[in-house]
């Protein structure tokens, strides 16, 4: 008995210490660094033995959390972010868990030198579902619009219609601080010129959103964070810019932190002016009898001249609550002044020339005031955040049109006066929830709704030989456009050692009504509500490489300017026209991504496949009208939306920061993809198989004088579909910058599409002519830019953190 009970002992003594032997300690802490020792999301954390060998290592969350699992042991721990210090604690036992507390890193000396003109972090953060571009640093920018700076960010680009593009796809959501903002619309160009660059903090290009972001663009999400400023006292930036065709510039950049109050202000004046031109040659075939070619060449001239202002409060209640009220008012004057010289060659080789001239003033207001609200439970990322906002708008545009011949006095056609006054109201309403169930498992859930009423009065008048003046209620209406959008949504994300997850669904209910007041019936009075799931994998192979895998269910929902049936009355042989019986098209999207980091260089790579169905397509048609161009009947090519069939596009896309030599960076992109298009409309079918490419590089260097060049270049490939084709064109901008006053102050010049040859050169086919065409929708500019800062040091103006990121952008933030 007593032989059986030390056996029982010893036994138990042996499982004890096995168990004691495979226990692991648990080693946590957060990650902060900067002036106001901000947290710092994603950065590296190593944990390695004596003999120097890497036991463990990850990075950490978008709250800048890390937790790491090792046996009991003596360890060094090393902790490493871009362009701050490596922070290294010496070897020392570790018997139990520990936590670490705050691990403060400090800026490195490189990252105090070279194009860091503003701001603390690097200009391309690349992380595991996205990238981030601090354009604050974007010397090629200073001095122009939100447009400049979009066009200048890798993966996107601008089609030849001005709206913005997304790995070669026009499905994008843009949004504000994370919130839809009629200050920039869905997409048009013309919109995006509202606000100075200089008013932009950064750009988060969203390739692969969660449940938590709403389902709308296909293609990702890209969002503009407005610069605020949050140090204590009083602290400013104040910047003035001069260029060609009298183009002026002026922002204010400035902040009051005195306790718990902060007050911000971000406004600006601009009077800038654009010129353009194109060239659209219309060769018609044997169908057409009297006329062989009808040749029209466009100059523009665009003026815009208005102002922003963005003020707003922060209080900060309580250590775990704030509030912030924002309110953002612009108002811009505009006029564009478009002459048309008009050929019209006929069957006898006679030339008809006319010149077509349309005068056109843009009156513009915006209003918008929001409520943030956001309490924090705890420090370990248990918060609940609100937001509400309300916008108005009002546009009014007068467009004269004139037509003479040759001689220039001579009338060649009736003038006419065309009166487009637009009205829009938008609501939000957002409340998200966040909930760590422990330091691996986090869950989620929140509810938006917008709301946007939008009614467009467009008048036509038409004045005779006589001078009487009559309004054509053929071409004149009013639309009344209503959309509103609810959603819930939830997701679920756990991280078992190496391996995340990230799983969710988002619900949204659409109501969607359009009415032309002249029409007996609705034209589109519709309501659907459409599941969106996400899931999200991650796999960290080790503490500087990662492997992602996404997939989302995404909608794209037509807007009211491609909704809207009124003719555009730039041409008489041709016009745009909107299609009120558009669907939304929706797709199904896979990204598979990697992510290397080495000492000096960033790799970030993806391979992406997205099936769309009702995908929204163009088509150039021979309609049955005719107009009279000077005495002989000519057809008229009518331009429309239309939900064409089914769309696959495949794609591999390379983008990589570097820092091989001491004062150069150099950042570079590239997007390899192919489309292949199937669908008919009026019995025609309009199948394609495109492939084509674009690519960005950006190369930063300190040149002697401690002036800093920067230098980029963006290429835009050709493309081919069964509508027509374009040929591929190249963009260079330049930028010189030197800090002077003592560094309180920057100087910089840039010049932007150096060699002249951003222009979009395209060809249209249609069963009665083929055109060829060339478009530039800007000449060539140069800026000089004034900047100077009070209060604060040149490297250290913002914060490394958003206050307006619904909870963080990071894919598994757990």
């Amino acid at each position: 008995m007593m032989k059986n009970a030390i056996l029982s002992v010893i036994l138990l003594a042996t499982c004890v210490t096995s168990f004691g032997q495979s226990r692991n300690i648990s080693l946590n802490g957060v990650v902060v660094g900067g002036e106001n020792n901000d947290v710092l999301p994603f950065a590296t954390v190593s944990v390695t033995n004596n003999a120097n060998q890497l036991i463990d290592g990850g990075i950490t969350d978008e709250n800048g959390i890390f937790q790491l699992s090792v046996p009991p042991n003596t360890y060094s721990i090393s902790v490493e972010y871009i362009g701050f210090e490596t922070l290294t604690i010496n070897a020392k036992p570790y018997a139990n868990s520990v936590d670490l507390g705050s691990l403060q890193l400090t800026y490195s000396i490189e990252s105090l030198e070279g194009i860091d003109v503003i701001g603390e972090s690097a200009e391309v953060e690349i992380r595991l579902d996205k990238r981030v571009y601090n354009v604050a640093k974007n010397n090629i920018t200073k001095g122009g619009t939100v447009s400049d700076v979009l066009e200048n960010v890798p993966s996107v680009s601008v089609d030849i219609d001005g709206e913005i593009e997304l790995r070669g796809n026009t499905n994008v959501r843009i949004l504000v601080d994370g919130k839809p903002s009629g200050l920039v619309g869905l997409g048009g160009v013309d919109a995006l010129t509202r606000l100075p660059a200089e008013s932009i903090e950064k750009v988060e290009v969203i390739t692969s959103p969660s449940a938590r972001y709403q389902a709308e663009g296909a293609t990702g999400i890209i969002n503009i964070i407005l610069a605020k400023q949050f140090l204590k006292g009083l602290n400013g930036v104040f910047t003035a810019s001069g260029g060609r065709n009298d183009s002026y510039v002026g922002t204010a950049n400035m902040n009051y932190r005195k306790g718990k109050v902060n007050f911000f202000t971000n406004s600006g004046y601009r009077d800038q002016t654009n010129n353009g031109n194109a060239l659209q040659d219309n060769n018609y075939n044997s169908q057409v009898e009297s006329i062989k070619r009808y040749v029209e060449e466009r100059t523009f001239d665009r003026r815009r001249e208005g102002y922003n202002v963005n003020l707003g409060i922060e209080y900060k209640a309580s250590e775990k609550s704030t509030l912030t009220l924002s309110y953002l008012t612009t108002d811009r004057d505009g006029t564009d002044l478009t002459i048309n010289q008009q050929s019209q060659i006929r069957i006898d080789d006679s030339v008809v020339r006319t010149v077509r001239n349309e005068n056109e003033v843009d009156v513009e207001k915006n209003n918008q005031l929001s409520l943030d609200f956001e309490h924090k439970f705890n420090t370990k990322g248990h918060k609940i955040t609100a937001t509400l906002q309300t916008e108005e708008s009002d546009e009014t545009e007068i467009s004269s049109i004139e037509s003479f011949f040759e001689d220039g006095t001579t009338p060649a056609d009736l003038s006419e006066v065309n009166t487009t006054i637009e009205t829009q109201e938008q609501k939000l309403a957002q409340v998200d929830y966040i909930l760590p169930i422990n330091k691996n498992t986090q869950f989620e859930a929140g509810y938006r709704g917008t709301g946007r009423n939008q009614f467009t009065d467009f008048k036509i008048e038409i004045e005779d030989n006589a001078g009487l003046v009559s309004i054509d209620e053929n071409l004149s209406n009013t639309l009344d456009y209503q959309q509103e959008v609810h959603a819930i949504y939830t997701q679920f994300g756990k991280k078992i050692n190496s391996f995340s997850f990230l799983v969710g669904l988002r619900v949204e209910n659409t109501s969607i009504y359009v009415e032309q007041l002249k029409s007996d019936s609705p034209l589109n009075d519709d309501n659907y509500t459409d599941p969106f799931p996400t899931v999200n994998l991650g796999w960290e192979i080790s503490p500087k490489a990662s492997v992602t895998l996404g997939y989302n269910r995404r909608i794209s929902r037509p807007g009211s300017w491609s909704l809207n049936p009124f003719q555009s009355r730039s041409s008489k042989t041709s016009y745009f026209q909107g299609n009120p019986e558009l669907n939304p098209s929706y797709s199904n999207g896979f990204d598979l991504g990697y992510l290397k980091q080495f000492k000096k260089v960033t790799l970030n790579t993806s391979i992406y496949y997205r099936k769309t169905t009702d995908a929204v397509n163009r088509v150039a048609i021979v309609t049955d009208e005719t107009v009279l161009v000077n005495g002989i009947e000519t057809p008229v090519i009518r331009r429309l939306p239309i939900n064409l069939g089914t769309e696959d596009q495949y794609g591999v896309e390379f983008n990589t920061s570097l820092r091989l030599v001491k004062g150069m960076r150099t950042n570079a992109s590239v997007n390899f993809y192919k489309s292949i298009e199937k669908g008919s409309y009026q019995g025609v079918r309009y199948d394609s198989d495109n492939a084509s490419w674009s690519g960005n590089f950006s190369n930063s260097y300190r040149l002697p004088f401690s002036i800093q060049s920067q230098f980029s270049l963006r290429y835009r490939g050709p493309n081919d579909s069964a509508f027509g084709k374009s040929k591929g064109f190249l963009y260079t901008d330049l930028a010189l910058s030197k800090d002077i006053l003592n560094e309180d102050a920057t100087l910089n010049f840039r010049f932007s599409d150096l060699f002249n040859t951003g222009k979009y050169d395209y060809q249209t086919t249609t069963s009665l002519a083929v055109t060829n065409g060339i478009y530039q929708r800007r000449e060539p500019t140069y800026t000089l830019t004034f900047t100077y800062r009070f209060r604060q040091e040149k490297n250290r103006q913002r914060r490394g953190s958003n206050s307006y990121n619904q909870g963080g952008y990071g894919q598994f933030e757990l």
